[in-house]
């Protein structure tokens, strides 16, 4: 099933993983987020916001573009995440937005409530991933910091992880119980949920994290 690739501004990854665009996929940027799709290696098909802090407008302007008044409600990742959802409905992978302005940050998060998560969330420092029943990680490495949060600020759910320093059983995890800086003690690690959707994050600098269905 094809996706979106929405690259935001704010701190994006320094790489991405070559197979994360498939066939099919539709890249958008959000505003600057453009000025990180290109240095990343990936051709935009849609610029969308009011670009006010992209370097690279007139180049934007060669391509499919959506300009918007610099005085509006939505945020540039809000308009990005509206066309998406229209294009490929709630299944996307966002690009950046972890970083910079603290305000920034929570609209962003905000948005997943009315959008839904997106399934990866690649930021400067960390790769979250998405589950919503239960998921395998593969190929860890004994020792690995990872956390759990929920993936909506209405979220709310019940965690099994039990290949952890720390094992979660029947964790009620919410903004109430984040669980932060864990640490995995194999090279396997099963993840179920319960409730609402959660994500689970490693920082980027551990590296090499499979996800396997």
């Amino acid at each position: 099933m094809s996706k979106s690739i929405i690259f935001t501004g704010a701190e994006p990854p320094k790489a991405l993983p070559q197979d994360l665009y498939e066939p099919g996929d539709f890249v958008i940027a959000a505003d600057s987020g453009y000025d990180s799709a290109r240095k990343l290696g990936f051709k935009v098909d849609l610029a969308i916001g009011d670009f006010d802090s992209t370097a690279l407008f007139e180049e934007i302007k060669k391509i499919g573009f959506e300009q918007h008044d610099r005085d509006k409600d939505e945020s540039d990742t809000c308009l990005a995440l509206q066309r998406a959802t229209e294009l490929t409905g709630n299944s996307y992978v966002l690009i950046g937005g972890g970083g910079g302005r603290l305000d920034h940050l929570f609209a962003t998060y905000s948005l997943f409530d009315q959008f839904g998560p997106p399934l990866r969330w690649y930021t400067a420092k960390e790769i979250c991933y998405l589950v919503s029943d239960c998921q395998r990680f593969d190929d860890l490495e004994s020792g690995m910091t990872v956390s759990f949060f929920p993936a909506k600020l209405t979220g709310s759910s019940m965690v099994q992880a039990c290949q952890l320093r720390w094992p979660l059983q029947n964790y009620e995890l919410s903004f109430n119980s984040i669980s932060l800086s864990n640490r995995t003690t194999g090279k396997t690690l099963d993840v179920s949920t319960q409730g609402g959707d959660i994500f689970v994050s490693f920082p980027v600098a551990d590296g090499g994290i499979k996800m396997i269905p």
